[in-house]
């Protein structure tokens, strides 16, 4: 019933790890470490390889891997030339794949571009940060719940904890939660914001050590609610949350960015017709002369 909240950073990733460009023309930057039929693999690459490919510094990573990451290009190397020299890349799907590839990486470098000229500062996430910092303390709730598929046994559940029964054993008994024969239903401490709306809004309406009068509909069921505590939580340190706090304006600016794009830009949009079905039998095949 909880729901997760991520601050994800929507963006172009270039994953096309040690793919080659096949434009002859182009030139390869920093100091050769090995080459294959000529064509060179500067540090420069590797060092962007193993970024990619490990998530790791590529200071600390140790020769005997390094050396193993270098195979790894030099295959790649070997690959991509059999490749061009057997034309793959004039040919669909490669050729489609690699201009796709290379608009990414364009678009990759243009938000990099914009975001140097336009960083996040230090002084851009406080700014935020004690904006914020309202909302992101507030108030945590322990409570307990029962829940069930129909309002009908909500509304029985509800009769029997006016007559006196004792709550968790209730849970323990009719509740469909798993774990709910165990716990009695305890749902520990919580914001509302894990919570789904209908869930949260029932809570957040109640004193402690009262119940539900009506059962609450969500998505899972019917649930009867028993608020038992509450407490005031402070808003994290701007240490805590500076990097989500950056993610967070990071995308903000990028999206300003694509939006100013788009405000500027001639976009036409044909509905996509959908593909053929390779088990429909053709027209011709399926059609009977006259008299047949």
């Amino acid at each position: 019933m909880r729901k997760l909240l991520f601050c994800l950073v929507p963006g172009l990733l270039l994953i096309a790890a040690g793919c080659q460009d096949t434009d002859t023309t182009a030139t390869k930057s920093g100091e050769g470490i090995a080459s294959v039929n000529g064509e060179a693999i500067t540090a420069e690459q590797l060092n962007a390889y193993i970024e990619r490919r490990t998530g790791s510094d590529p200071s600390a990573i140790e020769p005997q891997v390094r050396e193993q990451l270098l195979n790894e290009m030099i295959n790649i190397e070997l690959l991509a030339q059999a490749a061009k020299n057997s034309k793959l890349h004039e040919q669909s799907p490669l050729k489609d794949q690699l201009a796709f590839q290379r608009d990414t990486a364009m678009a990759d470098a243009a938000m990099s571009a914009y975001l140097e000229k336009n960083p996040v500062t230090e002084e851009d996430i406080r700014a935020e940060y004690e904006q914020r910092k309202g909302e992101l303390g507030g108030t945590e709730y322990k409570a307990r719940h029962i829940l069930v598929e129909t309002e009908e046994q909500a509304k029985d559940i509800v009769s029997k904890l006016d007559g006196g029964a004792d709550f968790a054993e209730l849970a323990k008994e009719h509740s469909i939660e798993p774990g709910a024969d165990k716990s009695g239903g305890d749902l520990g401490w919580f914001s509302p914001a894990q919570m789904v709306p209908p869930f949260a809004a029932a809570v957040t309406s109640m004193e402690p050590g009262s119940r539900s009068k009506q059962p609450v509909q969500t998505q899972f069921g019917w649930h009867v609610i028993a608020v038992e505590d509450t407490r005031d939580v402070p808003p994290p340190e701007l240490a805590q949350i500076s990097e989500q706090i950056k993610r967070f304006m990071t995308n903000q600016r990028i999206q300003k960015y694509i939006d100013e794009l788009r405000a500027g830009a001639e976009i036409e949009k044909q509905e996509a017709q959908p593909a053929a079905s390779q088990d429909a039998p053709e027209e011709a095949a399926a059609t009977e002369e006259p008299g047949n």
